[in-house]
This record gives C-alpha cells, sequence and structure tokens, in this order.
C-alpha cells in the first residue's frame, strides 16, 4: 500500500504552551481558555492530531479526526508506517507552512523508497498546493482534498467578520484573535473567485461607480465596508497598519499559489445540496456576511449550490489542473471531512 499523509484542517492539531498549557485541543478550550492569538505575537507550537475533544467522557466525544482514522485503517492503512499526519500550526502563513510540509513529504517518500499518496482535509487542500509551489517535482502520485478551499471562501470572511463560536454557549473567537493570526486571510476569495453583489440603496447616495470598485484585497474596501476589525472603528491605526501587510500578503499568497504545479493526479471531493454565500452582499453600505447557515434575505444572485462553506468551483479551483471532482451530499460543509459518505469517497479516491 502506497503511503499516505493526511494533512488536517483548521484546529485539527492541538497548540501547547508551557506556560499557558493548551491554547486548543481540549474541552475547555471550547468555553475559555487563553486566546489563539494577540499581536503581541503567538503563544505555543503544534502538539498531536486532535482525534476527539471529549464532551462527556465515554458517552459522547466530539469527533474530528477518529472516525476517519478508523476508516483508513480498516481499509488496510497503518499508523505512523503507511498513515502519517502532518501536525502543524494553523494560526501560521500558507506558505511557510507548505515549504515545511514539502520537506514533510520528501522524507517520508525517502523512507518509502517511492511516491506517496496525500490527503488535505478542508483547509489542508490548499496547504497541499503550497507544498508543491514551495517544490515543483514531489514525489507524489495522487493528491485527494475533501472541501478543500482551493479558491478560498466567503466562508471565511464570515468567520472573521462576526468571529466564531466553536460550540453551543462556547466561546468565541473574536475577529481581532483570528487577524492576530499570520495566516488569518489564507482561505479568503482568491482574487479570481471575489465577486460582490450591491443591494441599491436609492436614498443612501450610493453611486455605481463608489459601489462597484470594491477590491477585497485593497485595505480602503474591508475599512469602508466595516469589515472584521474595521466594524467598529474603520480609523484604528493599529489594524490599519495590520492590515494593509496582511492584504499585500496574501495577494502575493494567490500569486504564488497560482504558478504551483499540478499533481500528477488531483480528486476533488466536493459536498453539494446546500445553499452557500459565493459573493460578499453590500448592503446600506456595510458588507453583510452572515456565515453558514444564515443566509435568509441574502440575494440570489451571491447563493449558488456548494457544502454550505465552498461550491465545487471554488473546491477544486487548483489553477492549471485537470481535477477528477467527486461529488457527494452533505448537510453542511463539516460534512466532507467527519461522515461515512465522505471517507467512502476518499476511500474510493485512494483505491
Amino acid at each position: 500500500m502506497r503511503p499516505l499523509l493526511v494533512v488536517p484542517g483548521l484546529f485539527q492539531t492541538e497548540i501547547l504552551d508551557a506556560q499557558q498549557g493548551r491554547i486548543w485541543g481540549r474541552l475547555r478550550n471550547l468555553y475559555g481558555g487563553p486566546p489563539i492569538a494577540t499581536l503581541d505575537g503567538l503563544r505555543g507550537r503544534p502538539g498531536g492530531i486532535v482525534r476527539v475533544i471529549p464532551i462527556i467522557p465515554g458517552l459522547f466525544d466530539y469527533d474530528l479526526m477518529r472516525s476517519l482514522e478508523r476508516a483508513l485503517c480498516g481499509a488496510g492503512y497503518r499508523v505512523d508506517e503507511t498513515l502519517n499526519y502532518f501536525a502543524y500550526d494553523w494560526r501560521l502563513r500558507i506558505l511557510d507552512l507548505g515549504a515545511a510540509l514539502a520537506a514533510e513529504v520528501r522524507r517520508l517518500a525517502a523512507r518509502a523508497g517511492g511516491p506517496i499518496d496525500m490527503l488535505g482535509l478542508s483547509n489542508g487542500g490548499p496547504m497541499i498546493r503550497a507544498a508543491f509551489a514551495a517544490d515543483g517535482a514531489l514525489p507524489v502520485e495522487r493528491v485527494v482534498t475533501s472541501g478543500g478551499p482551493h479558491g478560498g471562501a466567503v466562508e471565511t470572511l464570515a468567520c472573521l467578520d462576526r468571529g466564531f463560536q466553536f460550540a453551543p454557549l462556547g466561546r468565541t473567537v473574536s475577529p481581532e484573535q483570528f487577524m492576530a493570526c499570520p495566516g488569518a486571510l489564507q482561505a479568503i476569495p482568491s482574487p479570481a473567485q471575489t465577486k460582490f453583489v450591491i443591494e441599491r440603496d436609492p436614498g443612501a447616495g450610493e453611486s455605481a461607480s463608489e459601489a462597484e470598485t470594491n477590491d477585497l484585497y485593497e485595505l480602503a474596501t474591508w475599512r469602508r465596508l466595516r469589515m472584521s476589525v474595521f466594524r467598529r472603528d474603520p480609523d484604528d491605526p493599529v489594524w490599519i497598519d495590520v492590515m494593509t501587510k496582511r492584504l499585500a500578503d496574501m495577494r502575493e499568497t494567490w500569486r504564488i499559489l497560482d504558478g504551483a504545479p499540478a499533481p500528477r493526479r488531483l480528486i476533488c471531493i466536493c459536498g453539494t445540496g446546500i445553499p452557500t454565500q459565493v459573493a460578499i452582499v453590500v448592503r446600506k453600505g456595510r458588507a453583510c456576511l452572515p456565515g453558514e447557515g444564515r443566509l435568509a434575505g441574502i440575494p440570489p444572485a451571491a447563493i449558488a449550490d456548494g457544502d454550505g462553506g465552498l461550491t465545487v468551483e471554488q473546491a477544486s479551483a487548483w489553477t492549471g489542473a485537470d481535477a477528477e471532482i467527486v461529488r457527494i451530499a452533505v448537510t453542511r460543509h463539516r460534512d466532507t471531512v467527519r461522515t461515512p459518505a465522505a471517507f467512502a469517497a476518499i476511500l474510493k479516491a485512494l483505491a
């Protein structure tokens, strides 16, 4: 069996700090604990893979990776032999992580004496693309991604705009915490995938020329539309400086990713059946980004079929690749990495 390297998605690697303990990876982190990041710098380092987060020990666990691992092992893979994981700090820049991932691919291929396969889960998909950008001749026979935002996603903007709640009654990671991460913008819509839908308000004095010059990669757009860290104060000098650098870096990141060579074989597993926001709605001069499952009132022009976070086009947008697309029915984005239908599609793609 050809060795497989699994690249997990966001929050599937624990973050450990000698003084603060686990920043991420246990039940208490769903409801409290240290911030995942501040502008003073990142605390902690990556630990192991988070397979489950126990909610009621022995009765109910929040399953992140355990069921997938069982499915892979049931198909004949062996952990630390033919099944390996790339644990990483998901707060960092994708290009830096991609270089480290490329080195790990080389190490595993040398140990195996031949090429390996790769599986990217959610945000792990674009990271594999970053590895190919760092090393265009990687010894990889086949790449499978499931729910990978190769073209970015409006859902990422929604999380950056309103924050993200890990669990019912749990804590919300604020936009400021997200934006303090160097890799905060890594899955926003690519320049090629970015779309705006303007809802005209005749009484607002908005001109068509002003509304239609929105550029997601220009700081002025974020300030004018009061997005994310500019929701309360569009003139905050600290965030103006941070976001200017973040946006310039992300524009360059997409340029590099667009130049990444395609793998020998690319199979993209894509969720379908759920209304998915694919355009930034501008309503009364503000960005309207309600997030997955909250699309009531969003104009039809801003919605397409997908998995709730991604469309098929976004989940297969590896420039220059002739991707094999596998569609599965889902009820939300996370179904692309945590359901029997996803496991079956992954195993078939790897067969």
